[in-house]
């Protein structure tokens, strides 16, 4: 090289070394550390599911090695998870990343307030996204048309999972969408055998399964071209009065009130419960826990109730999980990267939603099968399939880098053929009618109305109060709250 090459050469390197200072200098301008992580929050039955910080650890290697982004992991209890969230949000100290269920009735709430990023450009310019995400699901619930959210599975429907063996030791005949009459009479059947005919968990937004039924909507909706506040029509109360006599019938588990997800599965799981409501997408962990407890049944799916006028279906809880991004982070791209292949890489998919990393959270056996390490199975870690018909990515039961039993293989297929079925018993999903911004009262004041109406149904259910106490109650806050100039501000928006 001549003198003159390398001076040319020299004077290139310094201007590359300046231009980084210069950039590195404008990342601090803004507030940004070089090598900040960007901090993703997710419940414990995510992010490899499990509570031991080394396997949480493996799960945040493999997102860096997958995206380049090193992340700072907030994972609490599923059964903590929406209040420590909440605290999260409301103090400000929103993470870059968190994974929300709900979704449609959280997200317009945090659009609203403006917590949440707008990925909008990020969606539409991602080119794994668009190849494997379907564009109508980023935008269902309605945000003015943009784009806030990522769901990371297909929607999701619930229905009735009920144990075949108790149906044939006691002679219960249910069809895939019996009557709200037909469930009543023929659950009874159970009565003093000492298993919980139905057991309900303390989500009481679940009993839209039943509203369902009565032609019944639990919140404010469009029916017949006009909103109306659906829990003070004359079906909300069919409705409760049923509800309330399942209780009675001491068909509804009486406890329900306490009770989390992962206890109403359980139950059913031993055999101490014989149905539960569970998304159909959890078919395939009824298979295997019902098999791993000693238990083992098929299960019969009741998708819906038809109700005395023929109404009834599913709880369609349409985009129901999703990513968002705080609207404070500091790093967009690298959270939005972090969205993005955490939804769309196969490998790194399965990790975090279903079965771990290989080596840390389980291994296989002589066969070939996963089997839990001592400090996975310590955790309270138990690795879960559901994620091979959930998720958008495809995967080959044949080639997974682990065995699946044919019994698992079976059990896989019917799930996707019990997906496939709901969506003819699919109920109705009225959450997006109203989409953030018409009437800001009501988008103050949703999360109260919400709470509210599920507090008045629980007391209406048990018997605290008779069903036109209740109503009575609700009339008098929806009153409080100014219920009908919000009904007025949303019919005559323009």
């Amino acid at each position: 090289m001549n003198q003159y090459m390398k001076k040319t050469v020299l004077a290139v390197l310094v201007a590359v070394v300046a231009l980084c200072a210069v950039s590195a200098q404008g990342d601090k301008e803004k507030g940004v550390a070089q090598d900040e992580p960007i901090v993703l929050c997710s419940a414990d039955n995510t992010y490899g599911i499990s509570t031991d910080p080394e396997l949480q650890d493996s799960i945040t290697e493999m997102i860096k090695r997958k995206t380049g982004v090193t992340v700072s992991p907030i994972v609490p209890p599923l059964a903590s998870y929406k209040d420590k969230l909440a605290t999260l949000i409301n103090s400000g100290d929103i993470p870059d990343v968190f994974g929300i269920s709900q979704a449609m009735v959280q997200i317009p709430q945090l659009v609203a307030r403006g917590q949440v990023y707008d990925m909008t450009d990020f969606i539409k310019n991602s080119a794994v996204l668009n190849e494997k995400v379907d564009a109508s699901l980023f935008k269902t619930p309605d945000t003015d048309g943009r784009y806030y959210f990522v769901p990371y599975n297909y929607p999701k429907a619930k229905g009735i999972f009920l144990r075949k063996d108790v149906m044939e030791k006691y002679g219960i005949t249910l069809s895939a969408m019996p009557t709200t009459e037909e469930f009543r009479t023929e659950m009874k059947k159970l009565a003093g055998s000492g298993i919980t005919p139905f057991t309900f968990p303390k989500w009481v937004d679940n009993f839209q399964f039943f509203y369902n039924s009565f032609g019944a909507w639990g919140g404010v909706y469009k029916k017949d071209g006009k909103f109306v506040d659906g829990f003070q029509t004359p079906e909300m109360k069919e409705a409760l009065a049923y509800l309330h006599q399942l209780y009675l019938d001491g068909i509804l588990n009486k406890e329900f009130i306490t009770t989390e997800n992962n206890q109403m599965r359980e139950k059913t799981y031993t055999g101490q419960s014989a149905s539960d409501i569970d998304y159909l997408t959890n078919y395939i962990n009824y298979v295997q826990q019902t098999a791993a407890t000693g238990n083992s049944t098929d299960m019969q799916i009741v998708y819906g109730l038809r109700g005395p006028k023929g109404d009834g279906g599913s709880l369609n809880e349409a985009t129901q999980v999703a990513f968002m991004m705080s609207a404070k982070t500091k790093q967009p791209e690298k959270a939005f990267k972090v969205i993005e292949t955490i939804v769309t890489d196969p490998e790194l998919y399965a990790a975090f939603f279903g079965v771990g990393v290989e080596g840390k959270h389980y291994t296989l056996d002589a066969d070939g099968h996963i089997q839990a390490t001592d400090k996975a199975r310590n955790s309270g870690y138990k690795y879960t399939l559901n994620y091979l018909s959930d998720s958008f990515n495809t995967y080959d039961l044949d080639n997974m880098g682990f065995k699946i039993n044919e019994d698992l293989k079976r059990g896989i297929r019917d799930q996707k053929a019990i997906i496939s079925a709901s969506s003819k018993y699919l109920g109705p999903n009225h959450s997006a009618d109203v989409p953030v911004g018409i009437s800001d009262e009501y988008d103050r004041v949703s999360p109260s109305i919400k709470s509210t109406r599920e507090s008045i149904a629980t007391k209406i259910i048990v018997g605290t109060v008779t069903v036109d106490q209740g109503m009575e109650e609700y009339a008098n806050f929806w009153k409080s709250i100014g219920g009908p100039k919000i009904l007025d501000q949303l019919n005559n928006a323009k």
